[in-house]
């Protein structure tokens, strides 16, 4: 942990803010720990305060990382939102957005892989988990349907349009964080790599439903 992240949790805390200290000093080990060597023990002495006192704002390390999962999700959702503001094009809109899904991911890797990842099994029983995840992601699923739609997309069609944008953005952000890209016998640039697979999903949709249902009809006669 560095010495300029405890000073700012402690500054946090000493404004009255424990919560909101405890998550910075976690969020900062997370990057080089990892969920399952946090401790709230030691994240209290390196705020200043007894272990005792971080447990009223937390009863377990469970509900501590998935507040740790909820921040990461709101500072992705801050950063779409900030997207759909500076305005542009639709195509332009969901562009970025997937692009900053891969840099968020690169960036913060400790919380992304706590958001996405299996460490916090029931994520329902956090509600300010589920309601910052889902917040960031429906602005999401709004720009890629906004796009669609221009394309000829049908209302009916775009939970499955959101859902394989989604799904191209995670796959390129879990292989970069596993180090599965590049591969060894195959070296590409990982950035061109990324640009080049959302703007071909992208425009994959461009080309609109009749193509994906003659493409349908063709893999079903295979």
């Amino acid at each position: 942990m560095s010495s300029e992240a405890s000073r700012a949790a402690s500054n946090a805390y000493h404004h009255g803010d424990l919560r909101n200290a405890l998550i910075s000093q976690g969020r900062s080990e997370l990057e080089t720990l990892g969920p399952n060597e946090l401790s709230l023990r030691r994240l209290a002495k390196a705020v200043g305060v007894s272990s005792a006192a971080s447990v009223r704002h937390f009863s377990d390390k469970a509900e501590f990382l998935a507040a740790l999962a909820a921040d990461g999700f709101r500072e992705l959702a801050s950063i779409r939102r900030r997207i759909i503001s500076t305005g542009g094009d639709s195509l332009t809109i969901a562009y970025r957005m997937m692009n900053a899904y891969v840099q968020f991911a690169d960036a913060h890797k400790g919380v992304f892989a706590l958001m996405v990842g299996p460490r916090i099994i029931d994520r329902d029983a956090y509600p300010e988990l589920a309601q910052a995840a889902n917040a960031g992601f429906a602005d999401f699923a709004g720009a890629i349907a906004t796009y669609a739609m221009e394309c000829g997309w049908t209302a009916e069609s775009l939970p499955f349009v959101s859902h394989g944008a989604w799904a191209m953005e995670h796959g390129l952000a879990t292989l970069i964080l596993s180090s599965r890209v590049p591969r060894s016998d195959v070296p590409v640039d990982v950035g061109p790599m990324v640009h080049f697979s959302i703007t071909m999903f992208l425009q994959a949709i461009a080309t609109g439903p009749a193509s994906l249902q003659k493409l349908l009809e063709a893999t079903a006669r295979a």
